[in-house]
């Protein structure tokens, strides 16, 4: 064979050789691709449901908000409640004294 056509085929040769090396590059990055691809969607998976749940206990804090301002209330509901029968009773003691002395039976 030639000399010319022999240095063309080892051309041919180590191009081939540096074709099948990107080759299996090019594989091993695809395979990492698709691994971090899954990992990606496991995460958002996991997103999902801990947005779900963080929606489910912003309504139970608030239901335990609203109860906790209710039990924070009724003391002052029966304070208020006990102040206007002690000032109803007083009145009404004042208001009947009052009239006893005028005359009034």
């Amino acid at each position: 064979m030639p000399e010319d056509i022999q240095k063309m085929l080892q051309n041919i040769s180590l191009e081939q050789v540096k074709m099948s090396e990107q080759i299996k590059t090019l594989f091993n990055q695809q395979d990492e691709t698709k691994k971090l691809a899954e990992s990606v969607h496991e995460l958002a998976t996991s997103v999902k449901l801990l947005a779900s749940a963080q929606k489910s206990t912003e309504k139970k804090v608030d239901d335990l908000t609203g109860d906790v301002e209710e039990i924070k209330t009724k003391p002052a509901k029966r304070w208020d409640g006990a102040v206007t029968v002690i000032i109803t009773a007083v009145v009404t003691a004042l208001i009947t004294f009052i009239l006893t002395k005028v005359g009034l039976k």
